[in-house]
């Protein structure tokens, strides 16, 4: 739990990554770019890696639900892969989500939604090629991702992330990423 906690205060200051060797610590990475769209981060940084400069840009949202002494949270990643984009969901291990739990919904209707049993059960949720892009192409439609489901301690939670915004971080990060050589 201490390792999640720490993960995820290092994911909400614009800076912190990874070391070179994989560690969770605060490391070389330095923010060229963040902007914020409601509850929408578009963001970049960079770092020397082998005599050669590393940039990377990236949508993030870190939702901490639950604070100490049982400190709770969920994340979602958008970053360009060589080929299209990758959406992944950091969700605590020990969580489970109602079977309709995981979702986009605009208008009280259902556009979009998993039942990839990590990502219900908080082994791993990421999603890359289409399926990122159907997940990226209803996120720019609007409504919102809810989240219904069981902490690791049991306790019903459910989570809104509103939409509004999206569209322009990701306009944002389309231009961030494409002056930086990062997409096409």
């Amino acid at each position: 739990m201490r390792t999640l906690l720490l993960f995820l205060t290092l994911l909400a200051a614009p800076a912190s990554a990874q070391d070179l060797q994989g560690n969770d610590t605060a490391s070389n990475w330095v923010n060229t770019h963040y902007s914020a769209f409601g509850i929408w981060k578009s963001i970049c940084d960079e770092r020397p890696e082998d005599g050669q400069l590393n940039q990377r840009c990236y949508i993030r949202w870190v939702d901490v639900f639950s604070g100490r002494p049982h400190f709770g949270g969920q994340f979602i990643f958008i970053t360009p892969q060589e080929q299209g984009y990758e959406v992944e969901f950091g969700i605590e291990p020990g969580t489970l989500f109602a079977p309709n739990g995981f979702r986009i919904e605009r208008d009280e209707t259902v556009v979009w939604r998993t039942r990839w049993p990590g990502c219900l059960t908080g082994l791993g949720c990421r999603f890359d090629g289409r399926r990122a892009d159907t997940i990226i192409v209803q996120m720019q439609k609007g409504g919102a991702f809810l989240f219904d489901f069981r902490d690791g301690r049991g306790v019903s939670r459910s989570l809104n992330w509103p939409l509004q915004g999206f569209p322009d971080a990701w306009a944002d990060f389309q231009t961030q990423a494409r002056a930086r050589g990062l997409i096409d």
